[in-house]
């Protein structure tokens, strides 16, 4: 079998046929050449499944799994478990990658004391076009404690921290703390983890645009236009564990301030867009159960966020109703200017 390669770079396969040789073939043309792809199929129905194993028997670097639908999380951990490079990244299967970037993030984990490096990436539609505004960006780069990057998206909603496919992670940060993704949640699953993966650890943050996310309608991360999609409440559970676990790690006092506020302002980001998609009501169960969470944290808000959150949590539709109003009348306004 000779010796591992230095990268495995695994790729979770459902139903991206249209998309998936254009991927394979943006990984294989990395200038970075001694690596292994690891192509998982989570049970597909359209034939990406078989076109995986053409394209293994195209380029031996590749090597084909194949299970039953269990989930994003589970063909990632699918691959974490059967990868033998000393170092891992994620790329999904309808997504394109410039052919420089493992080649930058070899190089960018190769300091002394880094053991993952992150890029910058930006959003393609369906036919590859750059969508306009839409990018994963950070404001300060270079050699950074990693779980700055968690409080950087609490301060801004800067995403570069909470993703897996933007980056190249030393495997050990997965294999040594024992680390798998959260099989139970279907979206924001390949963010749940990296609190655990990024505690002691730098990260090499990189500006360079080097991953497109390709956003294409009916997808899992898609948020649709008719409804609100219920696994992204997915995303309140992330958010309240991280949450819990700021507030016990001595001297992150800062980050649970933020993560406070972050969890208040995406739980009511979530309620007034499922109120505009129409189906809140449905929803309602589940956003209080979050809701408790939310009450308990009320002291520990900003001031600027207090009244707001305080009137929400007294009556939540009232609150919302007036400011959807508000809303209206605003725009009204605006309209007659």
């Amino acid at each position: 079998m000779g010796s591992p390669p230095k990268i495995s770079i695994v790729s979770t396969v459902y139903n991206t046929g249209p998309f998936l040789e254009q991927a394979v073939r943006s990984i294989l043309a990395q200038t970075f050449s001694d690596f292994e792809l690891l192509l998982i199929d989570d049970g597909s129905s359209d034939g990406s499944g078989p076109l995986c194993d053409v394209l293994a028997a195209q380029d031996g670097r590749i090597r084909v799994f194949h299970q039953p639908n269990g989930g994003p999380a589970s063909a990632r951990n699918k691959g974490l478990d059967n990868a033998r490079g000393a170092y891992i990244g994620f790329v999904d299967s309808d997504d394109l990658i410039e052919p420089t970037m493992y080649e930058v993030l070899y190089r960018a984990v190769q300091l002394p004391g880094v053991r993952l490096a992150a890029c910058s990436g930006d959003c393609i539609d369906e036919a590859g076009q750059t969508i306009a505004g839409r990018q994963v960006a950070i404001r300060q780069h270079g050699v950074r404690d990693a779980e700055e990057l968690l409080l950087e998206t609490f301060q801004t909603g800067s995403y570069y921290g909470p993703l897996s496919w933007n980056k190249l992670f030393d495997i050990r940060l997965f294999r040594e703390k024992g680390i798998h993704y959260d099989e139970t949640m279907l979206f924001g699953d390949d963010a749940s983890v990296l609190h655990r993966v990024f505690e002691g650890e730098q990260c090499n943050c990189l500006p360079d645009v080097l991953y497109h996310y390709r956003t294409r309608a009916g997808q899992i991360t898609g948020t649709g236009t008719a409804t609100f999609p219920p696994r992204k409440l997915d995303d309140l559970r992330m958010y309240w564990d991280w949450l819990q676990y700021f507030a016990i790690r001595p001297g992150r006092e800062d980050y649970r301030r933020w993560a406070t506020v972050w969890y208040w302002r995406v739980f009511y980001q979530f309620w007034c867009q499922a109120g505009a998609a129409g189906n809140l009501p449905e929803l309602k169960p589940k956003f209080l159960a979050h809701k408790k969470h939310l009450d308990a944290v009320l002291p520990n808000l900003l001031r600027s966020d207090l009244l707001r959150a305080v009137l929400f949590c007294a009556n939540p539709t009232v609150l919302y109703t007036a400011a959807t109003g508000w809303g209206r009348l605003a725009a009204k306004k605006r309209k007659g200017n």
